[in-house]
């Protein structure tokens, strides 16, 4: 068989393998090149930040010349990958701040940053959770920690671990700063203590609140881009005995020894009080190999901060980050053999086993995960309505495996099964894939009291995490409770797509109304930063699938078809069906 290319996604990034931030070509005398790195796209009135501009092919060394329309620098010219201060004004509004390479004025690099008033940066206030996976300058990567908020701007503490293919790096303390616009949209930048990470351990983030618990993330400088999310941790979370009972899990990535993608995934008992991992049953998929096994393990209790560890017998380890005691985010600590993240999900209350049967899954849902397969990037969404006895009586799905698109119903076809310990089977038609490569996928019951989406919202939980059990996909994503109503209001967007300029995050704001959206986006393609970029789109109605919705997006002069599917009326998962680009994301109301 020949293995799946390694593509990532957001909701289950896989990295990329061929993706790196150089040009394609060179001819034999480079041109000058300059690029500013870490710029965020926006800052509060009088609020300062450290920027670097790093110049190639400069026999000279004259360094970088710095310029903007309003504002000061501490000093005007630093040398290449040298560092100035910028403090924004004390007026709100819209800054252009431009690097210059010294030997060459003409050659330059600018970012526009919003300015924006100091007073919603209250919005974020606490120990906060982050989960990042995308691409970074050394391939593929992941980053997860905690960070504390003061309110004012300031990230006063936190840790972070970092994986890349050639980075094994945590827990590094963190500080830095992060300023929020009175649409919610915000910029972070952490100053990690590990010069070993990519820029020096500065990274830059841009992010769309949806309340003051939850936010949609994306990194947004030149060493990475990626999707994740930031979540309020719970007092729980720091509590041992909060992290204890029956828990699924997915953790998603590559496998760097055989160049190809690999999913993690499983049921287990854990007591971070006793540190023990007992009962639990392990599934991977290596590449299109795969397999099952018993598991067991030890577990560390969390941290001031919410982190500990787990170590399986079968080796993988993992650092963890508690949001709550029954939701965690993770992180793979096995680089350079594998490069994993994802999140673990309690099954039912603190010390509690879950009990669980194919009744289990009962009404409607909505299905999605993302992933590669034998011919390139791979996205799938679709919406379902479960017996209660392992059929389908209706649903329908939208695929697009490597630019092939796929639109199908898929009731009345479909079987699913779950055993005691929430572990199941879900088989899809083999109409749900043109290219034939999606129909297997394996299923992991979650808490009926847990969000997968957003584990601060009270409703919407329940569902499972999946799993692709094919030879020829490797993905993972959820299942989750389906409860349709108008689609309208405003709207946190986050969407990963892979295309041919590589992989491209976005994250922002959109306003929906009468068919029409409206918006601002930053967007990260393959480390080129890009903020405050407009988007408009039309959504309309399948009348023949209530919960569907068809349009499409408009962003910088091109167009995405865009297939919605409504969790709630709160938040919708999105999937991209063009030929030229894959992509999933998700909207949710702010």
């Amino acid at each position: 068989m020949k293995r799946p290319s390694v593509i990532p996604i957001l909701l289950a990034a896989v990295g990329l393998l061929i993706l790196s931030f150089a040009a394609c070509g060179k001819s034999s005398t480079p041109s000058l090149t300059i690029n500013l790195t870490n710029a965020p796209a926006t800052l509060t009135v009088n609020q300062s930040v450290s920027l670097t501009a790093t110049v190639g092919y400069d026999s000279s060394n004259a360094g970088v010349d710095w310029s903007c329309s309003s504002g000061t620098f501490s000093v005007a010219h630093t040398a290449s990958g040298g560092t100035t201060v910028y403090t924004a004004p004390a007026t709100a509004g819209t800054v252009t701040i431009t690097a210059a390479a010294t030997a060459e004025s003409s050659v330059k690099d600018s970012v526009t940053i919003s300015i924006v008033p100091i007073g919603s940066n209250a919005m974020l206030n606490g120990q906060y959770v982050f989960l990042v996976q995308g691409v970074d300058s050394n391939g593929v990567y992941a980053a997860g920690g905690t960070i504390v908020a003061d309110g004012n701007g300031n990230i006063t503490a936190g840790e972070q671990d970092y994986t890349d293919v050639a980075i094994q790096a945590g827990p590094d303390t963190v500080t830095g700063i992060y300023s929020i616009g009175p649409d919610g949209r915000g910029s972070i930048t952490l100053n990690v203590s590990d010069t070993s990470l990519p820029h020096n351990g500065v990274e830059t983030f841009s992010i769309a609140l949806t309340s003051a618990g939850h936010a949609l993330i994306t990194q947004f400088d030149g060493t990475a881009t990626s999707g994740g999310s930031l979540d309020l941790q719970t007092a729980a979370a720091l509590d041992p005995a909060a992290i204890a009972g029956a828990f699924a899990f997915t953790a998603q990535g590559e496998d760097v020894s055989y160049q190809v993608p690999v999913c993690f995934g499983g049921v287990l008992a854990m007591s971070a009080t006793t540190g023990t991992v007992s009962n639990g049953t392990y599934y991977v998929n290596d590449g299109g190999s795969t397999s099952s096994a018993t598991l067991l393990g030890t577990v560390t209790a969390p941290d001031s901060l919410g982190r500990g560890t787990i170590q399986f017998t079968l080796g993988l380890g993992l650092a963890y980050y508690a949001v709550q005691g029954q939701v965690l985010r993770l992180v793979g600590q096995n680089a350079p053999y594998t490069v994993v993240a994802g999140s673990m999900y309690g099954q039912g209350t603190a010390g509690a086993g879950g009990t669980f049967s194919t009744a289990s899954l009962s009404g409607h849902y909505v299905l999605s995960e993302a992933g590669g397969t034998i011919n390139g990037a791979l996205a799938l969404a679709g919406q379902f309505t479960a017996d209660g006895a392992g059929s389908f009586t209706a649903g329908y799905a939208d695929t697009n495996d490597a630019g092939t698109a796929t639109s199908v119903s898929i009731g009345g076809s479909s079987a699913y099964t779950i055993s005691g310990n929430g572990a199941g089977t879900l088989s899809l038609p083999a109409a749900v894939d043109t290219s034939g490569n999606v129909g297997t996928l394996t299923i992991f019951a979650v808490d009926p009291a847990i969000n997968l989406v957003d584990p601060s919202l009270p409703t919407g939980g329940g569902g499972a995490l999946v799993m692709d059990f094919d030879s020829t996909a490797v993905a993972s994503g959820t299942i989750m409770p389906q409860s349709t109503g108008a689609f309208d209001g405003n709207y946190a967007l986050n969407l990963q797509l892979v295309g041919s300029s590589g992989e491209s995050d976005w994250v922002g704001q959109s306003v929906a109304a009468s068919g029409g959206l409206t918006g601002t986006l930053d967007i990260n393609t393959a480390g080129a930063t890009s903020s405050n970029v407009s988007l408009t789109g039309t959504f309309a109605a399948d009348g023949s699938n209530a919960g569907r919705w068809t349009g499409h997006f408009t962003v910088a002069g091109a167009t995405y078809s865009i297939v919605y599917y409504q969790l709630s009326p709160t938040m919708f998962v999105i999937v991209d069906t063009d030929s030229a680009e894959v992509g999933i994301g998700i909207m949710e109301t702010e």
